[in-house]
């Protein structure tokens, strides 16, 4: 058996990022991601939003989120020699309440950054007449799907990623394929609410739907939301979602998800589409929408670093960093928000 120290299970968003840190720190470790388990994150729009529109907030840490997402995807695009990291703004059409609690927001400290502009008529064509429009900055996205296949096959050159099984065994001692480690670190999706070891981490999956259509008569300049998304991903492809389903967790694509999502698109545009694709995934949701990281109750050398949900692009950086932090010892000071302390019986 050839040793390591650490084993990371999982090659979905949060494992791919925490590994590409551990890598830059020196950290010994393999990567586990069974062909077997499906990823949520390959199907996942990969959105970045500043804004929480309910109530029009600040996205949770967006102010300290952003800059250091953006620095570390750019620096991964050097690494990997590809582009998935895309700057686009939104825009969102207003009802007339809305539009007044815009204009009350945008004249706030802090919001200008994220509120670009209020204007009346659409900038673009293509969508349906609204009282006003938002125009929000510091939005993108990251091409999930292309990311981390760019990031599975510098992995396997590098022989830190074994297509394999993970191996329970005992709490002493984990394996995989020719491989042993003393820790293990999951980073399973929601994957996690079927490890024994964590049924105590409060998880809420919820399964979401999201289509490809091709609509040759819609501008790519912004990402639209109102009600759904529709993010322009080039060639006149746009992916329109999503759908929330809590009960009916198969990953399968369903004609009652792809109804509710072109009843809310048909609602938002006024151009012909034709769809070209239909998926659904899995999304690793805790209970408290706040990823769960740090170290297992009763075992010292078993540790989590998953839930990132529907932010995790924005995210993925920041805690990546911070588990690495534990993970060495340089600050065993997690944030309440995430740390799994707050589910220990």
């Amino acid at each position: 058996m050839k040793k390591t120290e650490y084993l990371v299970v999982g090659q979905g968003l949060a494992g791919t990022m925490l590994a590409f840190e551990m890598l830059e720190r020196g950290m010994d470790f393999r990567i586990v991601a069974s062909r077997s388990k499906s990823k949520a994150s390959v199907v996942a729009a990969g959105m970045i939003n500043p804004l929480v529109y309910k109530r029009l907030t600040k996205s949770w840490l967006a102010d300290e989120l952003l800059p250091e997402m953006e620095a570390k995807y750019r620096e991964l695009e050097r690494i990997l020699g590809e582009s998935f990291y895309f700057s686009k703004k939104i825009l969102k059409p207003l009802s007339d309440q809305e539009t007044t609690l815009w204009k009350e927001k945008s004249a706030l400290p802090g919001f200008d950054k994220y509120i670009e502009d209020i204007v009346i008529e659409s900038p673009v064509p293509g969508i349906k007449t609204a009282p006003a429009y938002g125009v929000v900055n510091g939005a993108g996205y990251l091409n999930l799907s292309d990311f981390l296949n760019h990031a599975e096959s510098f992995f396997i050159e590098r022989k830190l990623l074994l297509e394999e099984e993970f191996r329970f065994g005992s709490s002493a001692v984990f394996e995989a394929g020719e491989f042993q480690a003393e820790k293990v670190v999951f980073c399973e999706g929601y994957h996690l609410h079927q490890n024994p070891l964590f049924d105590f981490v409060k998880m809420n999956p919820a399964k979401g739907e999201v289509l490809l259509i091709h609509a040759p008569g819609l501008s790519e300049e912004f990402i639209l939301n109102k009600k759904v998304f529709v993010l322009p991903v080039g060639n006149q492809r746009f992916k329109v979602g999503s759908t929330y389903e809590w009960e009916n967790l198969s990953e399968q694509p369903t004609q009652k998800g792809k109804e509710s999502i072109l009843e809310r698109l048909d609602e938002l545009i006024k151009v012909e589409y034709t769809i070209e694709n239909h998926w659904a995934g899995i999304r690793p949701t805790i209970s408290d929408r706040r990823p769960v990281l740090g170290q297992h109750p009763e075992h010292d050398n078993i540790f989590v670093f998953n839930g990132l949900g529907t932010k995790g692009v924005m995210l993925a950086p920041r805690f990546a960093r911070e588990m690495c932090d534990f993970l060495t010892g340089t600050n065993l000071e997690l944030l309440k928000e995430i740390d799994i302390k707050r589910f220990y019986k």
